[in-house]
């Protein structure tokens, strides 16, 4: 290995225990939590909205960058249900305030009126949190669902939620 690529190896390796250091919120991400949380998918769509109920458990960090693994369930009230596993990573905003973005995969059913064109379905999206004294989190989120072009039907779809976690 030349010396470029060793400096550069070492930079990286000093850079993630400066990272891992400061990660934002690490009281929370440090914990195991739970995620209860109500609103809408096919949400900007006029004609076809449903109601989900949505339960997410969310593991402590597993890495220096703080990337948290997730999983869930949804369920709307037109029989559309959602089964996932995603990753998520927090920034601070301020003391108080973070903005949560993931990217996952999951098994969509797609119930009544939901077709999205495929039974594996992407995710991606953001929560805009408030954290609590005692790291409960209260947050308003957005997602967008696609099968990524896994079948020609691809309408893809988001939602919008409310969400309040709990950590132990």
């Amino acid at each position: 290995m030349d010396i470029r690529k060793t400096i550069g190896f070492g930079c990286l390796l000093s850079l993630s225990f400066i990272v891992h250091a400061q990660h934002p919120f690490n009281k929370h991400t440090n914990r195991h939590s739970v995620q209860i949380y109500v609103g809408q998918i096919n949400a900007f769509n006029g004609s076809i909205r449903n109601a989900v109920l949505g339960l997410e458990y969310r593991f402590p960090k597993f890495s220096r960058w703080g990337l948290v693994p997730a999983v869930g369930y949804l369920n709307s009230d037109k029989g559309a249900e959602y089964s996932y596993f995603d990753m998520k990573y927090t920034f601070e905003l301020s003391e108080h305030w973070g903005l949560l973005i993931s990217t996952g995969l999951g098994f969509f059913d797609d119930g009544d009126l939901l077709d999205l064109g495929h039974t594996i379905e992407f995710k991606s999206g953001f929560e805009v949190f408030y954290e609590f004294k005692n790291q409960h989190r209260l947050g308003l989120a957005g997602h967008h669902y696609s099968n990524s072009r896994l079948s020609k039907k691809n309408p893809g779809t988001e939602s919008l939620t409310l969400g309040y976690t709990i950590v132990f």
